[in-house]
């Protein structure tokens, strides 16, 4: 594969930490309306998309220590937006779980998240939208 040029690897690079910014204001307004730090929104959104997943399989999937993810785990129990339950097919097991509270969370996280993206996309002919969308999924979905 052909390295980038340099003047566009600098454009990538100044847009790449606009978009950066401009996500991390809308990130930390829903993380402190909450409360909560980046790891434990991570978990949130990994446990909303595998429910009845492990602490094991949220620590991989976060590359994290299983004692540093049974913190943040014990911190969303407290707080009432994660429930631990034993399966009925493995009772030795401890399965994951987002509450209704935990639910609302994700959701106005979302909405952050794609308030950020409109922002994005408006200046975007719709021509350009659908060029900008499918190139962002290409380099998403590319294995390194």
């Amino acid at each position: 594969m052909i390295a980038p040029p340099a003047e566009q690897l600098r454009q990538l690079t100044l847009a790449f930490e606009r978009f950066t910014r401009r996500f991390k204001v809308a990130e930390a307004t829903a993380a402190i309306a909450n409360s909560l730090n980046a790891l434990d929104v991570q978990a949130l959104l990994f446990i909303d998309d595998n429910p009845d997943c492990k602490l094991g399989d949220v620590a991989r999937h976060l590359q994290v220590a299983l004692t540093t993810m049974s913190s943040s785990i014990d911190r969303l129990v407290r707080r009432g937006m994660i429930e631990r339950h034993r399966p009925e097919t493995n009772r030795r097991s401890v399965a994951l779980n987002l509450t209704q509270g935990g639910k609302d969370t994700v959701a106005g996280y979302m909405e952050g998240y794609q308030d950020a993206c409109n922002a994005m996309l408006e200046p975007l002919d719709p021509a350009e939208r659908a060029d900008f969308v499918r190139l962002t999924l290409k380099i998403a979905q590319h294995e390194t």
